[in-house]
Formats: C-alpha cells, sequence, structure tokens
C-alpha cells in the first residue's frame, strides 16, 4: 500500500489546513445561486488536507455528551472532521451543485489502526461522482475521507449524499411504509429529545445548518420544526451500545430513513451476532425507524 505523502506526490495536488465549519457554512450560502447542477458528466474530485491533532478539552466535552463511550476516541468524533472536509471539498469551484441543496442518506465509518491523540492528521478526500449525474434526478454522490497519522490509515468515512430533498409525492398521494421489522431486537433505550437539541449540538459539531437550529430557519428548507443532525443520533447509538456491551465499535454502516423532527421521543434498538450487530433507532411507539445499520465490534482489542 502506498503512503500518504507517495499519493499526494503522483497526484501532484498539494495539501492544505482544514478549515473550520461556521466560516465554510458562510461561504456556502451564494451556492444556492450561483450553482444550476452539471452542464455534462462531472468528474471525481481529489482532495488533501492538514488538520490539528485531536483537542483533549473537546473531545471531553464530546464525551460528556454522548454518556457511555468505552472508546476514547469514538468514530462518531472523528466524523467531525470528516464533516469539514465535506464542506471544503464542496466549496471548490469545481463541485456542481449548491451546497445547502445536499442531503445526508448513508454513512460508513471504519477503523483501521489505533489512533494517536497528540498525532495531526492528514486527509485524503475524494468526491465520486455517480454515472449520469448530469441528468439523473436523484444524484447520490459518494464523498471518501482516509484519515492517516504517520504515513499509516487510521480510519476511513464513506459518506452518501443526495443532491437536493427529491421530488415531493403528489398531491393527495402519501407514502406509507410498514412498521420496522424488530425481531429478535432488544429495546435498551428511550431518548428525549429538547427542542434546544440542534442547538446545543451544532454548538459541539460546528455544523450549523439551518434547519438544525430553530422554526424560522428550518421552515425555509421544508420543516416546521427543527430536525436533530442525523450524525447525533449516531453518535448516541455508538455510546449506547459500547455502554451496554462493554467493548469499542469499530465500524458502523448507517441508512438514514427519515428526518427526527423535535422534540421527540427515540427509541433504541439492536441485536447481536458473532462479531458485532444490527442496530435501529425507531420513534417510541417503534412504529417508524429513523435509522438503521450494522456495527461491528473491536473484539482483538478485547482479547488483548
Amino acid at each position: 500500500m502506498s503512503t500518504l505523502h507517495e499519493s499526494a506526490t503522483a497526484r501532484g495536488t498539494a495539501r492544505h489546513a482544514l478549515p473550520g465549519l461556521p466560516m465554510m457554512l458562510l461561504k456556502a450560502v451564494p451556492t444556492m445561486i450561483r450553482r444550476r447542477g452539471p452542464e455534462s458528466e462531472p468528474e471525481d474530485i481529489d482532495f488533501h488536507f492538514a488538520v490539528d491533532a485531536i483537542e483533549n478539552e473537546h473531545l471531553a466535552r464530546y464525551h460528556n455528551a454522548f454518556q457511555g463511550f468505552k472508546s476514547d476516541i469514538p468514530l462518531t468524533y472523528l466524523y467531525l472532521i470528516a464533516q469539514r472536509a465535506h464542506l471544503a471539498a464542496m466549496l471548490d469551484e469545481r463541485f456542481p451543485w449548491p451546497i445547502l441543496g445536499m442531503v445526508h442518506v448513508a454513512n460508513k465509518m471504519t477503523l483501521c489502526a489505533p489512533i494517536l491523540k497528540d498525532v495531526p492528521f492528514q486527509l485524503q478526500v475524494r468526491i465520486q461522482m455517480p454515472e449520469r449525474a448530469a441528468t439523473r434526478k436523484r444524484v447520490r454522490p459518494i464523498y471518501e475521507v482516509n484519515f492517516y497519522q504517520e504515513d499509516v490509515l487510521r480510519a476511513q468515512c464513506l459518506s452518501t449524499y443526495q443532491v437536493g430533498a427529491g421530488e415531493p409525492p403528489p398531491r393527495g398521494r402519501k407514502r406509507t411504509l410498514p412498521a420496522p421489522d424488530l425481531s429478535d431486537y432488544k429495546h435498551t433505550a428511550l431518548w428525549q429529545m429538547s427542542s434546544e437539541l440542534g442547538r446545543s449540538y451544532a454548538n459541539l459539531s460546528g455544523d450549523y445548518n439551518p434547519i438544525h437550529l430553530h422554526p424560522w430557519l428550518s421552515r425555509w428548507f421544508g420543516f416546521e420544526r427543527p430536525i436533530i443532525h442525523g450524525m447525533y443520533s449516531v453518535a448516541y447509538a455508538q455510546a449506547e451500545l459500547e455502554r451496554q456491551l462493554g467493548a469499542e465499535v469499530s465500524t458502523m454502516d448507517i441508512a438514514f430513513r427519515r428526518p427526527l423532527i423535535l422534540p421527540a421521543e427515540a427509541a433504541f434498538h439492536y441485536r447481536l451476532n458473532s462479531n458485532g450487530g444490527d442496530l435501529m433507532v425507531t420513534d417510541a411507539l417503534a412504529q417508524r425507524a429513523y435509522l438503521d445499520g450494522t456495527f461491528v465490534l473491536n473484539v482483538e482489542k478485547e482479547k488483548s
């Protein structure tokens, strides 16, 4: 496997410091006006970013927000870095769509080697463009973020986004889905999620997308009330799994099924297999799923 340095040199790509989220979100607003989608097939886009070592104080705040983590540096904490890379990449003039119309529909994170706490990261980022992206209505590019420290791949984040929120159903038609199948799942927690939660998590994550903050802002994007960040629920799920099972989670592969509108009660469920299992977050009555997916436990570390 080639090292990060060799890969960056081969592509002739400069490595830039990764900016912070709040200022990048302000820069995202003008893309609503100047971008109308690709006129031809867009090509994959590659980036390289340098990121400072993890701040101990911020990591402690993250642990405090999600009680139960056994991992010192949780997978979902690394997503806070990945989302900064996503936005920095989308601000590039080669990215053809408005940023504030992008919807996060799936996310997979994998721990590949132990994270070094006091060592900076180098990120390799690629936006993989789907075929026929210039003509398809529901376009779903994939954002790949590889985390390197000392030329070793430490973690990978694969995020799938949808361009825009999609077409609403015709008037008079309403799409209904059956209640989720929770056979063999354990119901382990009921989360009380207040109206303030979107703002408090925005302060922690730096993600001040308007749909999470206030009804006046979320209505601009078609939501009567704010929705919680999808990765907030994933972080809560990881913390709950690690608290329940006493082991670190090394992989999470999640699909976001529908927005979780605040305030709300949400129920967490999981079932085990040989080295991990399945998870689901539903409403309190388990009639609708907000997200579901799979997880893998770091059993090798537990054995050591």
